[in-house]
């Protein structure tokens, strides 16, 4: 079930050898528990699997909207429609809520650029055929340029061009080593669908149940992907009966099921949480009543037929919290199979959870068969941290909370992450604000601060176009879509960009010092594979503005990058621990032009000095020695009431600091197999199943199996009753 972010729990729970809940916190807990702990105890049996990594992981997704990039076919502006009018071709580029001219063949037309900055993936918002005007009674009216009010799933926006179009750009992008991904909506389509009796409130399903096509009230969630889901009535099973605005409406959308109006929810608008969530009409956007069987398989046909016909690479999943769990559950392993059967086995597969609480956003891991989520916290952390107005330590709180997403096949090195969007904003404006008053060279740098975060660190990084060119915009939602290719938006045109830019010309410089800083980047991260999925460990983190430091590690190589970050205005200086030897390094990347050095410090550290605002990535070409330090201990414990509602928490702490990464597994008392929870790769080692992920019994048996970098294993058990905690003594 979705889990409201406001929902979480944060109890403090740390459990050592010996140590049992005292009385008062059992009673605060919804499930009193008896913990006993066994013996550390070496080696034994081995469920030991290394932590999951994406094989798409090399990614440098470059997400850009096709109507704003570039215009490289001026013939299908107006959509074919023969008029002058806006309101009837939805094509005005003076207008930032209206079409521009961008198309599938412009995009075409700049994959050099894109493969000179180092793409090998572009995300396109929906290039699906979209109502060409909406207006929302007396407002201004608006156009389908971004892609999300589909009227016809089964062909391509006549303003972005034809189907001829994308496989021509799909075949030139393969030939640039550039993979294409698409935005997928399932959760509502275009606002055609009117309420005949004038409600646009939510109606809440306590008061207002749906009824069946004989009058009879029914819950709709005890019947959701079953085939016998009750006959439905569109006069009568609705709390907001539906209805069209003229004949045409009736049969306006395409694949024909979607012409059925008992598809929708029809429950009127959308709320900012609880029930209507799921429910409720996005900005007036017909609702699909994802529950339904028929429905499932309808999207799941739509999308598998994209896949049939055109060699995409990908799909990012649109507006992921909206539906419910059960349908991606169904939805995402389908796409899965139909990739895998079109010869596509490393299949991208994304979703958007508009979200930036790590522990809500990672509830979609575990209960709706996501394989990757955009990372929505990431963004936030670096958003604050790149200003200056947030620690390293709290960008060390925040990469804590990785082990939130550990599944067996998924983990947080699988997550998209960016640094703004066409929703939010971007980083430009975010860091002018943040910074306001600060010096041009100031916020470049710090523009350049927050690429690096993006590159240098976990996860598989997202470009929003035009970033890479200083565009700044002057909000999130049409204020930060601006035109690439020139535009006359007047807010477009007077916006200032960071490291200059004219906004009403094209702006595809190469020799742009955002777009030289990046380049630079992704060259470094692509050269160095560690960069890319290597474990990730916090090796440094100031309490103040100041220096931020992880080591990026390869098990198989034992090869350590080192990445230090400064994010103060003051060249700073810190002893950091490393796990190679201290005298070997090398410089890999620094964007600081002055200040910046590094040598052996004592007790294997290394001595940085780094210059504002910058960066300095550092690798070992001499692998991680084995060491004198012994192996140590392993101590495991589990709770099953964790600072997450309805997970556990099962956590391993070692006793000494070598590199290992941790597997988890759980059976019930008396079984002889584990079944295997994931894999932790850097402290603190942790995994948070769902209670439906650990077997329902009194009794459980927890294992963990850490592996360092030479093979060496460490195995801790940990015996965990229902009842009341035992106390020792008579």
């Amino acid at each position: 079930m979705n889990v409201s972010p406001r929902a979480v729990r944060r109890l403090p729970l740390a459990f050592t050898p010996g140590v049992f809940l005292s009385p008062a916190l059992v009673s605060a807990l919804t499930l009193t528990l008896a913990l006993t702990l066994l013996p550390v105890v070496r080696g034994g049996d081995s469920f030991f699997q290394p932590g999951a990594r994406s094989p798409r992981r090399g990614e440098i997704i470059y997400f850009l909207l096709p109507d704003r990039f570039n215009d490289g076919d001026p013939s299908n502006n107006t959509a074919g429609i023969q008029s002058d009018d806006p309101e009837e071709t939805g094509f005005n580029p003076a207008d930032p809520d209206f079409f521009h001219g961008g198309d599938l063949r412009g995009v075409t037309g700049k994959l050099d650029y894109l493969r000179d900055l180092g793409v090998t993936s572009i995300w396109m918002t929906p290039i699906f055929r979209n109502l060409t005007v909406q207006k929302y009674g007396g407002a201004h009216s608006k156009a389908g340029y971004h892609g999300y009010w589909i009227l016809d799933f089964t062909d391509v926006d006549p303003h972005l061009g034809t189907k001829g179009d994308l496989q021509h750009l799909i075949t030139e992008a393969k030939q640039h080593g550039i993979g294409i991904l698409l935005d997928v909506v399932v959760n509502h389509t275009a606002d055609i669908i009117q309420p005949k009796n004038g409600v646009h409130a939510y109606q809440y399903k306590f008061s207002k149940p749906y009824l069946d096509a004989k009058g009879r009230p029914f819950d709709d969630r005890d019947y959701v992907n079953r085939a016998d889901f009750p006959a439905l009535d569109p006069d009568i099973s609705f709390p907001v009966p539906p209805t069209f605005m003229s004949e045409k409406d009736r049969t306006i959308k395409s694949p024909d099921w979607l012409n059925d109006p008992t598809v929708y929810h029809n429950r009127g608008e959308a709320s900012t949480g609880g029930e209507s969530v799921q429910y409720g009409d996005i900005s007036g956007l017909d609702d699909l009543f994802t529950e339904q069987l028929r429905v499932v398989q309808g999207m799941i046909d739509i999308y598998t037929q994209w896949i049939k016909e055109f060699d995409v690479a990908g799909f990012r999943l649109d507006t992921v919290k909206h539906v419910n769990n059960e349908f991606w559950q169904r939805f995402v392993p389908a796409i899965e199979e139909a990739a895998q059967n079109s010869g596509r086995k490393d299949f991208f597969v994304f979703g958007e959870v508009y979200d930036p609480d790590p522990a809500f956003l990672s509830e979609f891991v575990h209960r709706a068969a996501m394989p990757s989520v955009l990372d929505f916290a990431f963004q936030r952390s670096v958003r604050g941290f790149a200003a200056g107005a947030d620690a390293p330590a709290k960008l060390a709180e925040f990469f804590a909370k990785d082990s939130y997403y550990t599944t067996p096949s998924v983990n947080a090195y699988r997550l998209v992450t960016f640094l703004g969007n066409h929703d939010i904003g971007r980083i430009g404006y975010f860091l002018g604000n943040d910074d306001a008053g600060a010096p041009d060279q100031e916020i470049l740098a710090r523009d350049i601060l927050a690429h690096a975060v993006l590159l240098f660190t976990r996860g598989i990084p997202a470009i929003y176009y035009g970033d890479e060119q200083g565009f700044t915009g002057k909000g999130g939602d049409a204020a930060c879509r601006e035109d690439m290719f020139g535009s006359k938006v007047t807010d477009f045109i007077q916006e200032e960009r960071i490291g200059g830019g004219d906004g009403s010309a094209p702006a595809f410089n190469e020799n742009h010092p955002l777009f030289r800083a990046v380049r630079a980047m992704i060259s470094v991260r692509k050269q160095n594979p560690v960069l890319q999925d290597g474990i990730q460990i916090v090796r440094y983190a100031d309490d103040k503005p100041g220096v931020f430091a992880v080591s990026r590690i390869d098990r198989e190589r034992r090869e350590e990058m080192l990445v230090v970050f400064n994010n103060s205005a003051e060249t700073r200086k810190a002893n950091i621990k490393v796990f190679s030897p201290a005298g070997n390094w090398e410089r890999v990347f620094d964007s600081g032009a002055k200040g910046t050095s590094f040598g052996p410090g004592p007790d294997n550290q290394l001595t940085i000095e780094i210059a504002p605002w910058s960066t300095l990535v550092l690798r070992n070409p001499q692998p991680i020695e084995a060491g004198t330090e012994q192996v140590g201990e392993l101590h495991l414990a589990a709770n099953r009431n964790s600072e997450i509602d309805e997970r556990w928490e099962i956590k391993a702490e070692p006793s000494s600091e070598r590199v290992i990464s941790v597997a988890f597994g759980v059976r019930a008392k008396g079984e002889t197999a584990y079944k295997f929870l994931g894999t932790a790769d850097s402290p603190p080692y942790r995994v948070f199943p769902t209670w439906d992920e650990v077997p329902n019994t009194r009794e459980l048996e927890f294992r963990a199996v850490a592996r360092d970098l030479f093979g060496q294993e460490l195995t801790a058990d940990f015996e965990w009753h229902s009842g009341l905690p035992k106390r020792a003594g008579p």
